[in-house]
């Protein structure tokens, strides 16, 4: 570009735990512009990730705002636009808007609509998926490799950790990758409230009731509390906690963000791997299945240690 951008949108309109992963851009967009606008363009259901953060000056939800998206870029004077998971009918809004600078993937067949085109391949796992959002910014601007910080959803805990400590066990992962199963989470929960005198707590949507269920079955002393909470409940929630135990999935990145120690359990496979998708946090232990993706490999000795070492 010939001058700097004066309004910088980040366009992702897909999971959340992608978005948690995506809001570092924010953090090295403000740092390098600090007089730019800096706008999400996102939906409604990430509204308790993003309300309190200040480091987004403006979020457009698409599912509330009644305009085109190419009327929205106008209107707004958006001038440089990233697609950290581009589609097509963004992408073509984009152009049709004539944003100058339009940041994607090189490798779609609609690539010709971005005027800065990544040539790298995120199934590869050459890095993690922060990581990859990040390394946009320098593909777009040059520069030194940007560094990744997660975003917070939440300015500090709500509560003071618990004695006896707070651990929740999430089974579910929507079915984003290979699961440990929810007969482990159980013997895991089980063990966790018989030998540390812990407080389980089983969460999940509605639709994952009957992992919650399992995972109740050998725990049965453990709330459960499956379908029962929104986005911001749980997130109050796993603030006031002290582990989060989890397959791959978006409460695992929240918990990160927050702070909060996560247990995540992954398949092998490069694309699925915690290389790629693994908690980025320091305060994480992450349980891998080896070759294979045989998700029975991790055994329950090993969840229980990962916990108490996090404890």
């Amino acid at each position: 570009m010939t001058k700097a951008p004066s309004h910088i949108a980040v366009l992702r309109t897909d999971r959340l735990g992608d978005m948690v992963l995506t809001l570092p851009m924010f953090n090295d967009l403000r740092e390098r512009f600090p007089q730019a606008r800096l706008t999400l363009i996102t939906r409604s259901y990430v509204r308790p990730l993003v309300h309190e953060t200040d480091v987004i000056d403006h979020v457009i939800y698409l599912d509330e705002d009644q305009r085109p998206l190419r009327d929205i870029l106008r209107s707004e004077g958006v001038d440089t636009v990233f697609f950290p998971r581009p589609q097509l009918s963004e992408a073509w809004e984009a152009f049709r808007a004539g944003v100058h600078h339009r940041i994607g993937s090189s490798f779609r067949w609609y690539s010709m609509l971005f005027t800065t085109r990544v040539k790298e391949h995120r199934s590869d796992a050459r890095f993690h998926e922060a990581e990859y959002n990040v390394r946009m910014i320098h593909h777009a601007f040059g520069g030194s490799q940007p560094s990744v910080t997660l975003v917070s959803p939440r300015h500090e805990n709500i509560a003071t950790k618990s004695v006896p400590p707070w651990i929740i066990i999430h089974p579910g992962s929507g079915g984003s990758a290979h699961d440990w199963p929810a007969e482990r989470f159980g013997q895991l929960a089980k063990r966790l409230s018989d030998e540390l005198q812990a407080h389980i707590i089983v969460t999940g949507v509605e639709s994952e009731r009957a992992l919650c269920n399992t995972v109740m079955s050998h725990c049965p002393e453990a709330d459960n509390l499956c379908g029962t909470l929104d986005l911001d409940d749980m997130i109050d929630l796993i603030a006031s906690s002290c582990v989060l135990c989890s397959n791959s999935t978006g409460v695992l990145h929240i918990a990160a963000a927050l702070g909060v120690g996560v247990v995540g359990f992954y398949p092998n496979t490069p694309s699925m791997s915690a290389k790629r998708w693994g908690p980025y946090s320091k305060h994480a232990v992450v349980l891998e299945s080896g070759a294979g993706d045989d998700m029975s490999k991790i055994t329950v000795d090993a969840a229980f240690s990962a916990v108490t070492s996090l404890l």
